[in-house]
C-alpha cells in the first residue's frame, strides 16, 4: 500500500518538473512521506540543478527575493553547499548594489524636480543625468524638463511680442513667467533689461510731469525685475517720499510736507512740480499763520479768571487741538491739553534717576524761556521760536527760518539721524537721539550749560512708547535692579507697564508718586517758564 502511494507521489513530482512547475515538484519530492526513498533523492538532485538555473535567471532579471528563494530550495535538494553559498553571496551583493542605486536614483530625480521647480533647466538636466537607472521615472523627468523649456521659450516670445506692441505690463509679466520656468534662458536677461529700461523711462517721464499714479503703475509693472538697479530704487524712493508729503498735506502738516519736498528736490529726480508745490505749501502756511494771528487765532486761548498770565483752552473749538504754528501764541503748557486730554508738556521724575521733559505732538518748537510759542523753552538768547523739530512718519527733521547748524553746517531744514549735533544761536547745543527703531519716540540731550525751565537734561519727543531700562536702546536708562519698563499713553492717561509680553499697566495720575517694586516715579504738567533767561556757563 505504502509503495503504491510513494510511486504516485514521485510520478506527480516528475510530471510537475517536466511541466515547469518546479515549486510544486519540490514540495512533493521533499515531503516527509517520501523521506528516505531512493527515487525521491534522485529526483531532488535533478530538481536542485533546475532550481539553481532558475535562481540564476532571477538574479540576472534583478528579482533578488525569487533568486534567493530558489537558491535555498536548491540547497535543500542536496546541491553542493559551497556552490550555493557562492551564488547566494553574489545575489546579496547584487541586491545591496541595487538598493543603493535605487536610493541614488530617487535622490537624483528628486533633485531634478526641485531644480525644475526653481526654474533651473540646466540644474534639472544635470541632476537627472546623475540617475544611475534609465527607467520610466527618469523618462518622466526628461519629458518634464523638455516641456518646461518649451513653455519658457513660449513665454519669452510672448514677452517680446508685447514689448513690440508697447504693452509693458504684459511684457514684464511674460519675462517673470519665463524666468520662473527657465531663469537662464538664452536672451532672457537682455529682454528683461529692455523691459525695465522702457518702464523706467516711462516712470521717470511721468514723475517729471507730475503724473505720480502713472509713475507708480510703471514701477509696479517691473516689480521683481531689474534687481539691484539704482535708477529703479531711486525712483521708488522718490515716489515714496512724495507719498509721505501728500499724507502730510492731507493732515494739514504743511511744514512737514515742505521739508519732505525739500529733501525730494535734493535727492530725487528733477521735476518742476516740486518747486511749485513747495511755493503753494509756503503760501498755505503763511495764510494759516495769518489766520491764527487774527481774531480766530485769539480764540485758541483765554485768560483764566483770577490767575494772571495763565491761559486755559477754550472748549468747543478745534484750532487748539493742532500743534502751534510758528509765530502763533499757544496755550501755556501747564494747562494746555492736546485734544483735551493730556498737556503737551509733562515732566517725568524718577527717584534716583532724574527728571525728563516729555513733549507731545509732531511739531516741537524750540525757543527762549518765557516764549508763548516754544515747547522746549531754553534759558538762552534764542528767539521765541528759533527752530522746530518735525516728525513725518518714521523720520524727524529740524527746520529753522532763523538759522541752525547741523554737524557744523548751516541749514534751513535737514533730516535728523541718531547722534546729530544741533547748534542754535551762539551757545545752545543739542544732540538728537533715536536709541531704538522699536518706537518712533526720540530725544534731545542738552549740551553743557544749556538749561530748560523745567531743569531737565533730556527732552523726550513722545510719539510712541518710551522705553526705560538698563540697555542703550532705551530712551531712559535705569539701573539693572529697576528692570525694564515702558511708558505709554492710553485713553488720555499716562501708564507704565513691564517690558515684554504680559504684565498689567499701572496708571500714573498727574501729580501723584507711584511705586512699582523699587521704581518710584511721578508725572506732572511742566512748570511755566518766565523771562527770557540766559545760557549758563
Amino acid at each position: 500500500m505504502f509503495g503504491r502511494s510513494a510511486n504516485q507521489l514521485i510520478q506527480r513530482a516528475e510530471d510537475a518538473m517536466k511541466q515547469g512547475r518546479l515549486d510544486e515538484a519540490f514540495a512533493i519530492a521533499s515531503s516527509p512521506a517520501l523521506g528516505g526513498d531512493r527515487r525521491a533523492r534522485s529526483l531532488l538532485k535533478k530538481l536542485g540543478s533546475v532550481l539553481l538555473e532558475r535562481g540564476q535567471e532571477h538574479l540576472l532579471a534583478r528579482r533578488f527575493a525569487d533568486a534567493l528563494g530558489d537558491l535555498d530550495r536548491a540547497e535543500r535538494c542536496g546541491l553542493d553547499g559551497e556552490k550555493i553559498a557562492d551564488w547566494r553571496r553574489r545575489a546579496k551583493e547584487a541586491r545591496d548594489d541595487d538598493q543603493q542605486n535605487q536610493g541614488r536614483q530617487q535622490a537624483a530625480l528628486a533633485d531634478a524636480r526641485r531644480q525644475l521647480a526653481a526654474g533651473s533647466i540646466a540644474g534639472a538636466q544635470e541632476a537627472k543625468d546623475r540617475a544611475p537607472i534609465d527607467n520610466s521615472a527618469a523618462a518622466d523627468v526628461s519629458r518634464a524638463i523638455s516641456g518646461q523649456a518649451e513653455r519658457a521659450e513660449a513665454a519669452m516670445m510672448a514677452a517680446k511680442s508685447a514689448l513690440s506692441d508697447g504693452d509693458l505690463a504684459r511684457a514684464a509679466d511674460g519675462v517673470r513667467k519665463a524666468a520662473a520656468l527657465h531663469r537662464h534662458l538664452d536672451g532672457l536677461l537682455r529682454l528683461e533689461n529692455d523691459v525695465v529700461d522702457r518702464a523706467t523711462d516711462e516712470a521717470a517721464r511721468s514723475f517729471a510731469e507730475g503724473r505720480l499714479p502713472r509713475c507708480r503703475d510703471a514701477l509696479d509693472w517691473i516689480q521683481g525685475l531689474g534687481r539691484g538697479r539704482s535708477d529703479v530704487s531711486e525712483l521708488d524712493d522718490a515716489l515714496r517720499m512724495a507719498g509721505q508729503a501728500a499724507d502730510a498735506v492731507r493732515e494739514d502738516h504743511y511744514a512737514a510736507a515742505g521739508v519732505l519736498l525739500g529733501r525730494l528736490k535734493q535727492t530725487g529726480p528733477k521735476a518742476a512740480w516740486i518747486d511749485v508745490a513747495r511755493e503753494q505749501l509756503d503760501a498755505l502756511d503763511r495764510q494759516r499763520r495769518s489766520l491764527l494771528e487774527g481774531p480766530l487765532g485769539r480764540l485758541s486761548a483765554k485768560v483764566r479768571p483770577g490767575v494772571l498770565g495763565v491761559r486755559e483752552p477754550v472748549q468747543d473749538q478745534t484750532i487748539s487741538a493742532r500743534p502751534a504754528a510758528r509765530g502763533v501764541e499757544r496755550p501755556v503748557d501747564g494747562e494746555a491739553r492736546d485734544n483735551g486730554l493730556l498737556p503737551r508738556r509733562l515732566v517725568l521724575r524718577i527717584d534716583g534717576v532724574g527728571s525728563f521733559l516729555l513733549l507731545r505732538g509732531d511739531r516741537i518748537g524750540i525757543g527762549r524761556a518765557g516764549s508763548r510759542t516754544a515747547d522746549l523753552e531754553l534759558m538762552s538768547d534764542l528767539s521765541e521760536r528759533q527752530a522746530e523739530i518735525i516728525r513725518a512718519g518714521e523720520d524727524y527733521f529740524v527746520v529753522s527760518g532763523g538759522g541752525v547748524e547741523l554737524a557744523g553746517r548751516a541749514v534751513d531744514h535737514a533730516l535728523l539721524q541718531d547722534g546729530d549735533r544741533i547748534r542754535l544761536g551762539k551757545r545752545v547745543r543739542l544732540t538728537f537721539r533715536r536709541p531704538t527703531l522699536k518706537s518712533t519716540a526720540a530725544a534731545l540731550d542738552l549740551g553743557e550749560g544749556v538749561r530748560t525751565t523745567s531743569d531737565c537734561r533730556r527732552a523726550i519727543l513722545w510719539s510712541g512708547p518710551i522705553l526705560m531700562g538698563p540697555s542703550r536702546d532705551c530712551h531712559i536708562r535705569l539701573g539693572p535692579r529697576l528692570g525694564g519698563m515702558v511708558l505709554i499713553e492710553r485713553g488720555g492717561q499716562v501708564q507704565v507697564k513691564p517690558m515684554g509680553p504680559g504684565g498689567a499697566a499701572t496708571p500714573l495720575p498727574l501729580g501723584e508718586t507711584v511705586t512699582i517694586g523699587d521704581l518710584r516715579l511721578s508725572v506732572q504738567p511742566a512748570a511755566v517758564g518766565s523771562g527770557a533767561g540766559r545760557v549758563i556757563g
